[in-house]
């Protein structure tokens, strides 16, 4: 991929700013951490994960309060992911995603298309790093150059807002999905994946369901996420009747819903390859270019529980608990 260089930068919050969509961000201690590529060029090809990861202040317990994405180059960025890393993978130079990036498993907040602002998190919970906590980040970014043009550049990140002002709670994130996708042409599929209740059994106690995202690529049409307990149908958490990706909604659940130790949390995935568009006249598998297929959901929750941030799987078989 070339040599390209990073940023972090921290400075301190203009007061006031934001305030509308995230009245916490009006305390006066509220500071600011910018962690984003510097401008370089996107590779002339479909599809490139860039990662590359970031040492953050290990002085002091943190926790953030909002996260905002920068997008430098809205015709290239296809999503963004900002993990917390508990070490070092060896580098901190951009390179192309791999096996080594897959130790920082615990993601801290996700961009998609149509995301804007602060993505603020509910006032007794924050994303904890520093001191005794994480002291690396890692930012994965997608691009999608579906020119495959030259000469194209971009500079994307996070910005963090954070405190010293320790939260009540601490922000976890879970990533649901299935990886074995195989959608026929000309048809309409349906795909489930399962945190199952071998997973959650786990639980020392009950986690509380605060924000969903649905996540697949084009032929997605709709999307489901739902609580069976015992079971039996429980709960809805999310429900997209109408998906698009370049529209696709976060759900914000300002009830916080509740998942019991045993617990299903079922998500369901429709896919469309029969008409207009997403009309396909070959089979599409699981993949991470745009051009293949996702089913995930991501989900925040808390009281974070450590080592729960991923609940694939491969079929029937349980991946990631």
């Amino acid at each position: 991929m070339g040599r390209f260089l990073s940023v972090v930068v921290f400075i301190l919050l203009i007061p006031g700013e934001y305030c509308a969509t995230c009245p916490a961000l009006q305390h006066p201690d509220i500071r600011i951490l910018d962690i984003r590529l510097k401008p370089q060029s996107v590779p002339p090809k479909l599809t490139t994960y860039a990662c590359q990861q970031f040492q953050v202040l290990e002085n002091e317990t943190f926790q953030a309060v909002a996260f905002e994405p920068l997008i430098g180059n809205e015709g290239v960025v296809h999503h963004m992911l900002l993990f917390g890393c508990e070490r070092s993978i060896g580098t901190f130079a951009i390179h192309q995603c791999g096996g080594v990036d897959g130790s920082c498993r615990a993601w801290l907040t996700q961009y998609s298309l149509g995301v804007r602002g602060p993505i603020c998190l509910p006032e007794d919970v924050g994303a904890t790093f520093g001191k005794n906590s994480f002291t690396k980040m890692l930012l994965q970014v997608h691009w999608n150059n579906k020119n495959v043009s030259n000469n194209i550049t971009d500079d994307s990140g996070f910005r963090i807002y954070y405190t010293t002002r320790l939260r009540k709670h601490d922000l976890g994130n879970i990533q649901i999905g299935q990886n074995d996708i195989s959608i026929p042409p000309l048809s309409e599929t349906i795909v489930r994946g399962s945190c199952s209740r071998q997973c959650t059994r786990i639980f020392p106690h009950p986690i509380y369901l605060t924000r969903t995202y649905i996540h697949m690529h084009y032929l997605g049409i709709k999307g489901r996420l739902e609580i069976c307990r015992n079971g039996s149908f429980h709960t809805l958490i999310a429900k997209d009747e109408e998906y698009t990706y370049d529209k696709s909604p976060i759900h914000d659940h300002h009830m916080p819903i509740e998942v019991l130790p045993s617990d299903e949390i079922r998500l369901t995935c429709t896919f469309n390859t029969r008409d207009g568009q997403r009309r396909r006249e070959e089979t599409v598998y699981f993949g991470e270019g745009s051009e293949a297929e996702m089913c995930f959901a991501f989900v925040s929750y808390f009281p974070r529980i450590r080592g729960f941030d991923q609940c694939i799987q491969m079929g029937d078989r349980n991946i990631n608990c």
